[in-house]
Order: C-alpha cells, then sequence, then structure tokens
C-alpha cells in the first residue's frame, strides 16, 4: 500500500521520505483533516521535492465520506500492512459510539510495532478504547470531553491543543492540527 505525491520521490532516498498512515472513519471532521494534512503538503511544495507521503486507510477499503460529504479514496484498509512513521486517527461525529474489535486490534499491533499513533479531535476516544492511552497523557476535542472523562475516568485527560507523550499524540482537533505537526523524524518528548 503506497501513495506517492509527486514524481520528485527519486531526488531523496526512500529511507528519507516519511510516510504518515491516515486512518480515516466515515463522518470524519474535514477541517480536522485539512488541518493536519495541508502543512505537510506545503513542505513538499516548498521543500520542491516529496519529503513526505502520506496513505489513506478506511476501516473496509471502501471511500471514507467526510461529515460534510467530501469523498477521500482509500489506498488500503484496516488490517492491512502500513508501512508509515505515523499513524492519525481521525474519528466520526461521535467517536464513543465507534466499536469495532478489528481496528482495535490493529492499531495495537501498530503500537507493539513501535508505529507513532496520533489521535486527531475525536480519534483519541479509539485510541482510549483500544487501550492505547493507558498511561499517557492525552486530550480531544472539547465536544467529547465528559464523555470521554466518563468512560475512562483513570486516563490523564488535559484540557489543551494537543498533548504528545512519548510515542502517542492527541490533538483537539479542528485548526488545532497546524499547532500539532511536528517532523516525524523527531523523537517525542519524554514526559
Amino acid at each position: 500500500m503506497a501513495a506517492c505525491l509527486s514524481d520528485n520521490d527519486n531526488i531523496m532516498s526512500e529511507d528519507d521520505i516519511r510516510t504518515l498512515g491516515l486512518l480515516l472513519v466515515d463522518g470524519f471532521a474535514l477541517m480536522s483533516y485539512a488541518s493536519l494534512i495541508e502543512p505537510y503538503r506545503a513542505a513538499n511544495v516548498l521543500a520542491g521535492r516529496t519529503l513526505y507521503r502520506w496513505v489513506h486507510v478506511s476501516i473496509d477499503g471502501a471511500p471514507v465520506r467526510a461529515s460534510n460529504g467530501a469523498t477521500i479514496i482509500a489506498d488500503g484498509k484496516v488490517g492491512d500492512p502500513i508501512d508509515c512513521d505515523t499513524l492519525f486517527v481521525f474519528a466520526a461525529g461521535d467517536p464513543s459510539a465507534f466499536d469495532d474489535a478489528a481496528t482495535f486490534a490493529w492499531l495495537r499491533r501498530l503500537a507493539r510495532s513501535e508505529v507513532r499513533i496520533a489521535g486527531v479531535s475525536g480519534g483519541p476516544f479509539l485510541l482510549a478504547r483500544a487501550g492505547l492511552l493507558d498511561g499517557y497523557r492525552a486530550t480531544i476535542h472539547w465536544e467529547h470531553q465528559a464523555a470521554f472523562v466518563e468512560a475512562f475516568p483513570t486516563l490523564g485527560l488535559e484540557p489543551v491543543l494537543y498533548v504528545i507523550d512519548r510515542r502517542r499524540m492527541t490533538c483537539a482537533g479542528g485548526t488545532a492540527g497546524l499547532a500539532f505537526n511536528q517532523d516525524p523524524r523527531q523523537p517525542f518528548g519524554e514526559a
């Protein structure tokens, strides 16, 4: 599974190009997605070469619909092998309703392989359901804070735009993704 963003890939070695995985759940917020991915796209343009590429993953490999009706074509499905440095998880409008054992198992498998995993907007709910936020600090979009605290009372939720805690990142969504972008080649801060 691979997605290429430009014909300039031959300028850098494959090892120098960072791959971002984007798990999109039907109903994800397009604003959160765009705020996160656009800085990487702009970095490619400004550098004049491909620094970053990304692959879109859906639950079943089918196209994924954003909350505004826009559709993104998936490059793969949950369970497929994915070679990425960081996986960003975008949930739908009510992330507390998402309950897919195969997705949670896949996320746990990726976490064991040392992929950095990030929850965007409601995405931290999915990470918590998969058990990937146990012992980590996190944040979530304000709309989901009360439900998150009720479902996961022992997790350290912080009312901030983003939290980076070792190999987990969480972001409150919307334009917070712009502040959340960090070079995936750099190590995450230790908490």
